[in-house]
């Protein structure tokens, strides 16, 4: 088995962890005003990003393991 196909299991394996094992989310509405916001992985539940209330621009959708995964080709 080539190389590649071994990364792409052990990835794809790490995926499957981390939905399994996702962490718990922080409930954005809780929060109090001027709190930074938690934005969460669409595809592993991960925490993908913390930015400040005011921050204007769309946070990240993937989080930095899964965007690889993307980049690669193996996550659609």
């Amino acid at each position: 088995m080539p190389e590649t196909e071994k990364g792409k299991k052990a990835a794809l394996a790490a995926l499957g962890q981390r939905r399994k094992h996702r962490p718990e989310r922080v409930d954005n509405s809780s929060l109090y005003a001027g709190s930074p916001m938690y934005f969460y992985c669409i595809s592993c539940g991960g925490l993908a990003d913390v930015l400040p209330e005011s921050y204007i621009g769309r946070p990240s959708r993937l989080c930095k393991e899964c965007q690889t995964l993307k980049d690669l080709g193996w996550l659609e």
